[in-house]
């Protein structure tokens, strides 16, 4: 099953390492930590939600 990043919206396997945000789930792939920005941050700090940060999730 294919995944897609929500920041470039290239697909990735499920098992795939991604960067998800701790608070509201916001999945980026690695090539995406640098380029990722918002209203509430970027690169560890999740882009999407005022309080969350980007943790990595090795499958």
């Amino acid at each position: 099953m294919l995944i897609p990043c929500q920041c470039c919206g290239k697909e990735y396997p499920q098992n795939w390492n991604w960067y998800v945000c701790d608070t509201c789930g916001f999945r980026i792939c690695t090539h995406c930590l640098s380029k990722h920005r918002g209203p509430y941050g970027a690169g560890y700090k999740c882009s999407r939600c005022a309080w969350g940060h980007m943790k990595y999730v090795s499958n």
